[in-house]
């Protein structure tokens, strides 16, 4: 894998070589016609360090991508990672908005995957949650990825705040580019093995006696011509034929060996039997071989064709990109002598600048102080009032019951039944006196009258003169 520069200069000399190569069978004067239209605004806008501009679609990002991840496991580092588990991503996903997804799932796996990276790259960086600010996530994530060496990009960091694009896909590329650098990932050209044709096991069990014999002939053939072809091929080859004892003990024994292993295809079967043998079974064995589209062979010769053509077109391609490349570089000298002019002329300005900002962001401190203070001021006038309102309420309710004349009325009304009870009363307990009085004055007078009989019954008594 390429490695990726780490100044300015090499960074823009890399993006350049990295274009695109015509497609196969493309001719070979596209391919100047379609670089110039490549967008240097970035370039010329990119500070020192490694590069975050998207200079490519988003597709191509996405592809190579998805690829690197695969490398770095992710799907079992970052998927599995705990439950809910995550799911894989597919070639578009930060190509465009997902349908059927909340506003910020995007967005929320595009920080976590960020994070993730960035982690693997040794940064100690939490995770962020759902819910959390987004500008604050992606001020976090600009200052994690200027750690790692990378420029600040041309555009603002609400550009990310989507989860979507040509930035965020970009960014991530280059997130893992130099996180397969760290582990000490190296990719190496790949190697094509040559093709190979089996004996189809299936046409040699269709034999017959007759294509027996006749292989059988052709072997004796080819071993009594044997000497022939190798004096033939010697002669070939520029070679005389080494006429030896050795060698021609050598060329017998081979010659014996290919005549022992070609008598075993003669057959020793009746014929007849194995004919009807291979009439029962013949049609058993005979399969149709439909072509499909996706045989490895056709894709193999595809990428054979492929190759040839972009072979040819790569002189005339490689001439092109190396004139560009040229001028590319001497606009990019230009633009850097024109940059370290307005630096020196700016310069003053520049220094006015920072002393203006370090002023902003101690006014900024004071204002965040006084707001903290206002909003402490406020919450102690809310508490007040709420106490200030309780005791109006405790004022209204003891005056309304100051004011109010119905306990006395209902005192009077009271004291009024309260007086006609005693009066009943009294005049009961008279009543009962009466009563009482009246009894015992009957009681009285019944026992003087009880006395007085008793009195007189004593002296009508006959004993009582003596």
């Amino acid at each position: 894998m390429q490695a990726t520069p780490t100044t300015d200069k090499a960074s823009r000399r890399a993006t350049a070589e990295r274009d695109p190569v015509p497609a196969a069978g493309a001719p070979a004067a596209a391919a100047p016609a379609q670089v110039p239209a490549m967008d240097l605004a970035p370039l010329r806008a990119a500070p020192q360090g490694r590069s975050l501009e998207a200079m490519q679609p988003e597709d191509v990002y996405m592809d190579a991508l998805v690829y690197k991840l695969q490398l770095l496991n992710y799907e079992r580092d970052f998927c599995r990672r705990k439950k809910p588990y995550r799911k894989g991503l597919n070639p578009t996903y930060f190509a465009a908005p997902q349908p059927g997804q909340a506003g910020n799932e995007q967005f929320f796996y595009f920080t976590n995957l960020a994070a993730w990276l960035l982690q693997l790259c040794g940064l100690s960086v939490p995770m962020p949650k759902e819910f959390d600010d987004p500008n604050a996530a992606l001020q976090g994530l600009v200052q994690a990825l200027r750690s790692l060496g990378f420029a600040p990009p041309s555009y603002p960091p609400t550009k990310l705040a989507a989860g979507y694009g040509r930035e965020v896909c970009a960014l991530l590329d280059s997130l893992a580019d130099v996180t397969l650098e760290r582990r000490g990932f190296a990719a190496s050209r790949p190697v094509y093995q040559q093709d190979r044709v089996d004996i189809d096991e299936a046409d040699a069990a269709d034999v017959d006696e007759d294509d027996a014999a006749d292989i059988a002939t052709t072997a004796g053939q080819q071993a009594e011509g044997s000497d022939d072809e190798g004096q033939e091929a010697a002669l070939k080859w520029g070679r005389p034929a080494d006429k030896s004892p050795s060698h021609a003990a050598a060329a017998a024994a081979a010659a014996a060996e290919t005549t022992a292993v070609k008598q075993v295809l003669v057959s020793t079967v009746d014929p007849m039997q194995w004919r009807m043998e291979v009439e029962r079974v013949g049609p058993r064995l005979r399969t149709n071989l439909v072509a499909e589209q996706r045989d490895w062979r056709q894709h193999l010769e595809v990428a054979h064709a492929s190759t040839h053509a972009l072979a040819a077109s790569w002189p005339d391609a490689k001439a092109a990109l190396t004139k560009l490349g040229a001028e590319v570089a001497a606009s990019l000298e230009k633009v850097e002598g024109r940059e370290r002019q307005l630096n020196g002329q700016f310069d003053g300005l520049m220094v006015q600048y920072q002393d203006t900002r370090q002023e902003l962001l101690a006014a900024q401190e004071e204002y965040n102080r006084c707001t903290e203070l206002i909003s402490e001021r406020n919450n102690e006038l809310h508490r007040l009032a709420s106490a200030l309102q309780d005791a109006k309420q405790q004022l209204d309710s003891r005056g309304s019951n100051l004011s109010d004349t119905s306990p006395l009325v209902r005192l009077k009304a009271a004291m009024a039944s309260l007086k006609a009870e005693l009066r009943q009363m009294e005049l009961r307990i008279g009543v009962v006196s009466h009563q009482v009085v009246s009894l015992s004055l009957r009681d009285k007078q019944a026992a003087l009258v009880d006395a007085a009989k008793q009195q007189q019954r004593l002296r009508d008594a006959p004993g009582s003169a003596k």
